[in-house]
């Protein structure tokens, strides 16, 4: 009787055990079988056509290979760019200084740099196109520039072997057992909303304590960049993607908003609990808790979410009577200094209310195929760096110059293959947070796949004929590689294994088992990395202190695109730009140290001082003001940019003192009763923005942050502030 209950309870468990196979190991061995045979099927193809170089087909699976569908076609189209605008560079320098090498290799250098700029300011697969146009440079010029007559069949063959190696990685990604990179979007999406609803509800019901909050913020920063990446790629991947991506970017946009807005409404509240102004706070936090659903209720889909859209409809409609209503009961007992406060808080509830209906609105259209955003779209907008950008190019163009030195100086066969190498590198790492650790992967993977080619090119490959065997014998080495790459913790092993391995393999339309040349080939490899790795430890590190002061700084002074930039579209730029940047600095911050909550910290208070900053702008525009209150204004957001520029005390008395003007000028502008509901809308948000401003700037905390970069004492202060 005892046996058949222990069987039904044995086979769910080997059932789960099965299916957590498949979805983990399972799904990194079909990727390993349908890149193997795409490289294979490059090869074998390139060899029928009879191309100069077929191991750059196979080259090109490996470089273009992910797990994904629509990476696959993401990268494979910027790598087709990347490829044509490289060749173009060529055929001019072989024109312009194919008889002089010096200023042939000078004026290579200075393009490999111009790439590298662009790799630096640019995202995602955008910057691998700037990598391949340096790349495919090297790769053409150095045996053009010996040859200049050859240099178009040489461009041909060689964009032939790219375009086929792309070709097949596509095709396969895409019919055998494709993975579709929607799937994991649309699981994003859902994971990311309930998500924030849940913060969300646990930050207006008081239960999160500050390390919570700081490390939910730390997960959305994460969030907003990951979204935007995947769907960049997902855009390549179906019709479907394509129709669904202005209504994902206007969901992003809507997802940055609200996480900021959540966080200036849960800080006024604390200042409210700080001031002990419980009466405002007890009526803010009455209609708050009305704005989320019940808990245990969250929805699981988009569509679920409509009746939620149509609730926060409906609240955020009635808002603003609910809030007069609440400030009339304030009014007999509370004096101007608190009332300001419950104006600021409830104009920030409001805001939030609105933010997070469009997010949610956003959120339910994804469910309805066909339709249009229900807004024009804003375009994600990264912070691009020209200091750190211009250091990459300079690096880059250091580590070109210097191997090509040793090239003419030892007149060394395989120097072309160690520049290229260097380039390359110089290149990829070019925005890597930690490009001397990806480095070290790379380098081990490099001696990998030396070993590796070695052994298959030179023992095993010249005991075989025909391509069947050929095929047979290099399957297991190449999967090896690709294993290596399915696991992210040694992806970056598994990378340098496959570019050695098919690049010193010798499988060409006439085959040469060449002992020296291979290793020529292998060592000028492993020199242009070890070049590359030591331009980057000695050339201005990229972890180094001058640099990420510089990169803190820029998070700060973001402050000046609010003060100073074109209005249309300010927010969204600023919200993304300032995010964007706080992306970068994360990724190389020491978090054992507490680096990482310092920067959150100090993003979140530019965050707040730069919305603010728009606030009182918006209203500065308003066309019943006088000339001498808009010129107040206006030198408002001047002493505060000062301010942001450089924190001194000095500038931050002025700021309060610019504050103070343009409150008052605010005030008796709203005095006045031929203002209109819409322009005295503007004045109000202006004016909550100066209380929040004047909040910001009397807080000697926020000071002590925003101050800490330029100020090493000050930084220690701030952190003892902080314990």
């Amino acid at each position: 009787m005892s046996a058949t209950p222990f069987a039904a309870q044995a086979a769910p468990a080997w059932r789960v055990k099965w299916h957590d196979w498949a979805a983990s190991e399972g799904l990194a061995w079909i990727f390993v079988a349908k890149t193997t045979f795409a490289a294979l099927l490059a090869l074998w193809i390139a060899f029928r056509l009879g191309f100069d170089s077929p191991r750059s087909s196979m080259l090109t699976v490996f470089i273009v290979a992910q797990p994904q569908t629509g990476v696959v076609l993401a990268k494979s189209f910027y790598r087709i760019l990347g490829t044509a605008a490289g060749c173009l560079a060529t055929f001019v320098l072989v024109g312009l200084f194919a008889q002089q090498r010096e200023l042939f290799l000078a004026a290579m250098a200075l393009w490999v740099g111009l790439c590298t700029v662009g790799a630096a300011l640019f995202r995602n697969f955008r910057a691998y196109a700037f990598v391949l146009a340096g790349y495919t440079a090297c790769l053409i010029g150095f045996p053009a520039a010996l040859h200049p007559e050859s240099v178009f069949s040489i461009a041909v063959f060689r964009v032939s072997e790219v375009m086929l190696g792309i070709l097949c990685a596509g095709l396969v990604a895409d019919l055998v057992l494709p993975r579709q990179l929607g799937v994991g979007l649309v699981t994003m999406v859902r994971g990311s909303y309930r998500e924030f609803l849940g913060f969300v509800t646990g930050a207006l019901r008081g239960r999160l304590d500050h390390d919570s909050m700081e490390r939910s913020h730390d997960h959305f920063v994460a969030n907003v960049i990951a979204f935007e990446a995947q769907r960049d790629a997902a855009y390549f991947e179906s019709p479907d993607a394509r129709v669904r991506s202005d209504r994902l970017r206007l969901l992003n946009a809507g997802y940055m908003a609200s996480t900021t807005s959540i966080h200036m409404l849960h800080q006024m509240m604390q200042r409210l609990r700080r001031r002990r102004c419980q009466r405002a706070l007890d009526r803010l936090a009455a209609l708050a808790l009305e704005l989320m659903p019940e808990e245990g209720v969250m929805p699981a889909t988009a569509a679920e979410a409509a009746p939620l859209a149509q609730r926060l409809a409906a609240f955020h409609a009635g808002l603003p009577r609910r809030i007069a209503a609440a400030r009339a009961t304030l009014e007999d007992d509370a004096d101007k200094e608190e009332l300001l406060d419950f104006d600021s808080a409830a104009d920030l509830l409001l805001r939030f209310a609105e933010e997070m209906l469009d997010y949610t609105r956003s959120y339910v259209a994804l469910a309805l195929p066909g339709t249009r955003a229900h807004r024009p779209a804003p375009s994600y907008v990264a912070h691009a760096d020209w200091i750190t950008a211009l250091l990459s190019g300079a690096r880059a163009t250091v580590a070109l110059l210097s191997v090509s030195a040793f090239w003419i100086a030892s007149a060394w066969p395989s120097g072309a293959g160690a520049a290229t190498i260097a380039c390359v590198f110089c290149c990829l790492f070019a925005a890597a947070p930690s490009p001397l650790l990806a480095l070290r992967g790379i380098s081990i993977g490099f001696l990998w796949g030396f070993a590796a080619a070695f052994v298959c090119g030179l023992m095993v490959l010249p005991q075989l004929d025909g391509f069947p065997l050929l095929a047979a014998a290099m399957t297991p080495f190449i999967m090896i590689g690709v294993k290596l790459v399915a696991n992210p913790a040694t992806a970056g092993i598994g990378a340098g294994y496959n570019i050695m391995f098919g690049s010193t393999i010798g499988v060409e339309n006439v085959t040469r088992f060449d002992a020296p040349g291979l290793l020529n080939d292998g060592f000028a490899a492993l020199l242009g990395a070890a070049v590359a790795t030591l331009v980057f430890a000695l050339l201005v590190p990229v972890g180094s202190r001058r640099l990420r002061l510089h990169l803190v700084r820029s998070l700060r002074r973001r402050t000046l695109l609010a003060c100073f930039g074109r209005m249309s579209g300010l927010r969204h730029r600023f919200e993304n730009s300032t995010r964007d940047l706080l992306g970068q600095l994360l990724a190389g911050a020491d978090r054992v140290g507490g680096e990482d909550r310092q920067l959150l910290g100090r993003a979140l208070s530019v965050l707040e001082a730069g919305h603010a900053i728009i606030d009182l702008r918006e209203a500065s525009v308003i066309g019943t003001l006088g000339v001498g209150s808009r010129a107040a204004l206006h030198a408002c957001v001047r002493a505060l940019a000062r301010l942001f520029e450089k924190p001194t005390q000095r500038r931050r008395e002025q700021a309060l003192e610019g504050v103070a003007r343009a409150t008052g000028r605010i005030e008796a502008a709203l005095e006045a009763a031929d203002v209109d509901p819409a322009e005295r809308a503007a004045l109000n948000r202006g004016r909550v923005g100066l209380h929040l401003l004047r909040t910001l700037l009397l807080d000697d905390g926020t000071f002590l942050t925003l101050s800490a970069a330029d100020n090493p004492v000050t930084a220690v202060s701030g952190a003892i502030h902080d314990a």
